[in-house]
């Protein structure tokens, strides 16, 4: 590319081509409707440093990327800027490669978005003032094998332009893709969630840095299958982690080694309501591991064994300073639970109480012999101070 500002329109990239920016810095401005740069049914593209600005052209088509990609084999954009898109930053369909060290910044809808994907290495990026969303990874079939890895990227300021009660305003969307990684990013100020999983299959929520949502920083929900959390940082949010939607066929999930501090109730979508359960750190429903945690001055809840609590287990977790420590729901169909070796200090109102339906029971089972009172419910070993 020459030096300075190249203003062009819509230019459609032959397989093979290969783009590298002038040591001075090279700028691509669109003049038209976009996309700026495209490619389809290639083997390999490759564009390394080049900046592309969208000039705040509008979108024949909205859902469109300005930079704009479909069936190209191995993908590799490196080094670049991506501004000012009236539609997604970059949109891609059956694409593979790697999206390195990219910035992209005011674009109206998601800052990245792939469909189908072959597996992309989104690593290292910084992504801010996004309208709707910030990194999004869809497949079209629930649980297909998708393998993207999206790691060690700073997203933030994330909007929620578009509306809705959450599929807009989430720094990671994974929408029924397969074998997606999140791992060691930096997500803030998303005006819902840090990481929103609906019915991916076997994604994994690892190491982030989470701070400031509008709703629960992390969901696994409607259909999500082995959801793993692991060892993530969350603060000021409206919850923690829920694994939930069990009656949607969301199913067996962990929740391990996360931190979780700074709970505030907070008000999206105004149609939400006690039932959301807000303030509450870690929520599941059914066939989930919560071990490991540390959930501190929850106004709520630290962990409820929500739904017909099937085959829940919270074990060796720390609670400090919340409301209620642990809540479990009570019935005629519940299955089993387990709530043991925890460390629950300072509950203002109970350490481990019953729920029915929203609201928590009188009572209190650190009480000797209260947990005789419900039937497959195990606790044991825990410590109360």
């Amino acid at each position: 590319m020459p030096p300075g500002v190249t203003a062009t329109r819509s230019i459609e990239l032959p397989d093979g081509a290969r783009i590298v920016a002038d040591r001075a810095g090279s700028t691509l401005r669109l003049v038209g409707d976009g996309p700026l740069l495209s490619a389809s049914a290639a083997s390999s593209v490759e564009i390394e440093s080049v900046n592309f600005d969208g000039g705040a052209n509008p979108f024949a088509d909205p859902k469109r990327g300005l930079l704009d990609f479909s069936n190209v084999v191995k993908l590799s954009i490196r080094g670049c800027a991506i501004r000012n898109s009236c539609g997604c930053g970059v949109n891609l369909t059956r694409c593979g490669g790697r999206f390195a060290q990219n910035t992209i910044e005011r674009v109206r809808d998601a800052g990245y978005f792939s469909m189908d994907g072959l597996g992309v290495d989104i690593d290292g990026n910084h992504l801010r003032e996004c309208g709707d969303n910030g990194v999004m990874v869809w497949t079209s079939e629930a649980g297909h094998y998708e393998g993207s890895r999206i790691r060690n990227n700073v997203i933030e300021d994330i909007h929620n332009v578009s509306g809705g009660d959450g599929a807009y305003g989430n720094g990671v969307g994974v929408f029924k893709a397969g074998f997606v990684r999140v791992e060691n990013n930096k997500i803030s100020r998303c005006a819902y969630t840090a990481v929103r999983n609906n019915n991916g299959h076997d994604v994994s929520v690892i190491g982030n840095d989470c701070k400031t949502f509008g709703e629960k920083a992390m969901y696994a929900e409607f259909g999500a299958i082995r959801a793993a959390f692991r060892d993530n940082k969350i603060d000021d949010a409206g919850a923690g982690i829920a694994v939930t939607n069990a009656e949607r066929g969301t199913d067996i999930g962990w929740v391990t080694g996360n931190t979780i501090t700074g709970l505030r109730e907070t008000h999206p979508d105004d149609e939400f309501g006690p039932t959301m359960f807000w303030l509450t750190g870690i929520l599941a429903e059914k066939n989930c591991e919560i071990s490991g945690n540390t959930v501190v001055g929850s106004p709520w809840i630290g962990i409820a064994l929500g739904g017909y609590r099937q085959n829940l287990t919270a074990e060796s977790n720390t609670l400090i300073d919340n409301a209620y420590g642990i809540t479990f729901a009570r019935g005629l169909r519940v299955g089993d639970a387990v709530i043991a070796g925890n460390r629950i200090v300072g509950s203002k109102k109970a350490a481990i109480a019953a729920m029915g339906g929203p609201s928590i029971l009188p009572g209190d089972l650190a009480t000797p012999g209260e947990a005789a009172k419900y039937p497959r419910l195990t606790v044991r070993d825990n410590a109360f101070l």
